[in-house]
């Protein structure tokens, strides 16, 4: 009976430690049915008070001061090493509901387009399309990536950041860089009447030869010539003197390169520019696909103490965006390699954004366009639908599908010949009709001056610009270009540029950048050797120059209160400031300093020229090696005033007055 009873335990004993083992392969199952594959992501979390990013509000801080928003609850998240951080990062995103800090441990860290979140982006003044993107921050409050120091590492054809309807982001410690880059370099080994032979590291550069065409290949991609070629002095690490783009080509001419033996190849053309042995020839293969960090639609950003040593496009690319800070932002080329390029466009770059841009504390060179641009966009009249809505027509390829605005933006209507806002009107309603054509409907009715190919640009998004303390250098083209009404102050930079350093523009011609200046301070810069380069990137180290076809003419100067004090230029050729069509203008207590770096090209008689501007004054200056020259456009004469130091004035118009003076020259009456 004892027998019998210790059977009926182990029975039941057995019968319950199989149904729990069969209970639990249940639920295991049932969870795994219930869980998205997603690939293993190793997490550390922690929960603890923690002060939200610094950021600063333009609206009640003066230009500069940054505040500590007040302290919440954060969540942390500390991530661990994987092969691929690229699923990583996007588990770690999809866990910030709320504020966040994301953290990296310094080391190397590589990230794949696998597995990457992707998205189709029209991304102004680059190349539209799905994008395969590393770090989706969309929908985002509050989130702080910080690299600790770490290199990201980027294969193939991705997105490292995008930014998009996202407030109180903070990107910092971090480099961006990509193992195989989307463009290519070589020595310059020959050169005769005939074409130009280069030798390239194959291992670090690797091309082939399909159909009688070179194709540089990546990892992921295979590319043929996109821009052409682009010769660097391997003496400054800087654009050749007066090479431009293709040895002097500026319109990319069709590329004959055969092979030349092992790692050579040559370039079967007869180029203007002769180029120099031993120069480094840079390769650009590839499309504006994959900007470094594009900002959409979101606020009060802050990137500090991130490097982009490369990247396929824009370093940074903003449109539609407000409150920007980079503090210690760097553009160059990889530490420890003979790279001589960084990213293959801006260094940064931003498009019908408002509120207050800052630039501090930063470094650009080597990019293969210009530090950074601000502007917004020309949209032009295709046709008038109704008495209040329009057929608006986005004209640059690079800028088909970019948003032109939104319901209660207000639009400035201007004539495409003198750009000058004659009408404004609000945004009811926008029907998209493709990437290229917009029907806009206004709450008001449609100017009658209106007429197809007028422009107009969106008034409600426009910057307040400062820059302070940052240096650029070797850069290809210019430097800052800066087209916004906003307040914009340049200050305590070091600029020298293969173009002008400082360009105002805006047109309605090529690119449609708009921005009528309206307030424009550029004070105590250095400004090193400028416009070494080729003609169309500048005439003089401050060039301001919209693209008006008779300016004389018009009732009013399109750019206003542009003030040039106390800078120090050192450059080797006359040309120190250009100025078209500006309405105030002060050119006072500068130094200019002749250099001997290159022979002069003078490109510009005088060292100022003012051509149909009011209001000018230029005085207190001094210059070391000849005296400084002032060249004015005879119908200046005819209709306005200028009040100007003696020494400067013209031969046919000097007094003999002591040096120094100022004096008001009276206007001449019109024959």
């Amino acid at each position: 009976m004892q027998i019998l009873s210790n059977y009926c335990l182990i029975t039941l004993y057995s019968l319950y430690f199989w149904f729990i083992v069969i209970f639990i392969m249940f639920y295991f199952c049932k969870l795994c049915k219930l869980q998205p594959v997603k690939p293993e992501v190793k997490l550390k979390q922690s929960y603890r008070e923690y002060p939200k990013s610094i950021t600063f509000d333009p609206g009640t801080n003066p230009i500069g001061q940054r505040k500590p928003m007040s302290n919440e609850t954060l969540k942390e998240i500390i991530l661990e090493k994987s092969d691929d951080m690229t699923p990583v990062i996007f588990q770690a995103l999809e866990s910030c509901t709320g504020a966040a800090v994301i953290r990296l441990p310094q080391g190397e860290y590589h990230f794949y387009p696998d597995e990457a979140f992707e998205k189709y982006y029209f991304i102004s003044n680059n190349r539209h399309g799905p994008k395969r993107i590393a770090f989706p921050i969309i929908g985002k409050k509050n989130l702080t990536f910080d690299g600790g120091g770490s290199r990201l590492v980027f294969h193939g054809e991705i997105v490292p950041f995008v930014i998009e309807d996202s407030s109180h982001v903070t990107l910092m410690n971090f480099s961006i860089d990509w193992k195989r880059p989307f463009y290519s370099q070589g020595v310059i080994s020959a050169v005769d009447d005939d074409g130009v032979e280069v030798e390239i590291d194959r291992e670090t550069y690797p091309y082939h030869f399909e159909d009688g065409q070179i194709l540089f290949d990546g990892e992921g991609w295979s590319h043929p010539f996109n821009e052409g070629v682009f010769e660097v002095d391997i003496k400054t690490g800087g654009p050749a003197y007066l090479s431009g783009d293709n040895f002097g080509y500026m319109d990319r001419p069709p590329l004959h390169v055969s092979p030349a033996g092992k790692n050579r190849i040559r370039f079967n053309n007869r180029f203007p520019h002769r180029p120099t042995v031993g120069n480094i020839l840079l390769l650009r293969h590839y499309p504006r696909l994959c900007p470094g960090i594009h900002i959409k639609q979101s606020g009060d950003v802050l990137i500090e103490r991130v490097e982009l040593n490369h990247c396929g496009g824009m370093g940074i690319i903003a449109q539609f965006s407000e409150n920007i800070h980079l503090n210690q932002f760097t553009v160059r080329p990889t530490p420890g390699t003979d790279r001589l390029f960084s990213v293959t466009v801006d260094a940064a770059h931003f498009v019908n954004c408002r509120g207050l841009i800052r630039i501090e504390d930063s470094f650009f060179s080597n990019q293969m366009d210009d530090p950074a641009n601000v502007h917004g966009i020309n949209t032009r009249i295709k046709e008038r639908r109704d008495a209040t809505s329009v057929i608006a027509e986005l004209v640059h390829a690079e800028q088909r599908g970019v948003e032109i605005a939104f319901p209660g933006d207000t639009m400035g209507f201007a004539h495409n010949d003198d750009l000058l806002t004659y009408a404004t009107g609000t945004i009811l309603a926008i029907e998209p009709i493709d990437a290229r054509y917009s029907r806009l409907v206004f709450t008001e009715k449609l100017p009658d001056a209106l007429r197809p190919g007028d422009v107009i640009d969106n008034h409600s998004w426009t910057a307040d610009v400062h820059i302070s303390e940052c240096t650029s250098c070797n850069n290809r083209a210019r430097g800052y270009l800066i087209s916004t009404p906003g307040k914009v102050l340049i200050e305590n930079n070091r600029i020298a540029s293969a173009g002008a350093g400082i360009k105002i523009g805006g047109d309605a011609n090529y690119w449609f950048e708009s921005g009528a200046v309206r307030d424009v301070t550029i004070r105590n810069n250095v400004f090193g050797d400028c416009c070494y380069g080729v003609a169309p990137w500048g005439r003089a180290v401050i060039e301001i120059d919209p693209e008006i076809s008779n300016p004389w003419n018009n009732a009013a100067c399109f750019h206003r209160n542009i003030r040039i004090e106390n800078n120090i230029f050192r450059t080797f050729d006359p040309g120190i400031l250009y100025a078209r069509s500006v309405d105030g203008i002060v050119f006072s207590g500068n130094t200019i300093e002749p250099t001997q770096t290159y022979p002069e090209i003078r490109r510009m008689d005088a060292q100022i020229t003012l051509d149909a501007c009011r209001n000018a004054e230029v005085c207190n200056n001094q210059t070391t090696g000849r005296q400084p020259s002032i060249e004015i456009n005879k119908a200046f004469h005819t209709r306005h005033r200028l009040k100007q130091q003696i020494s400067l004035a013209p031969p046919s118009r000097r007094e003999s007055t002591a040096p120094g003076t100022i004096i008001e020259l009276q206007p001449v009456p019109d024959h």
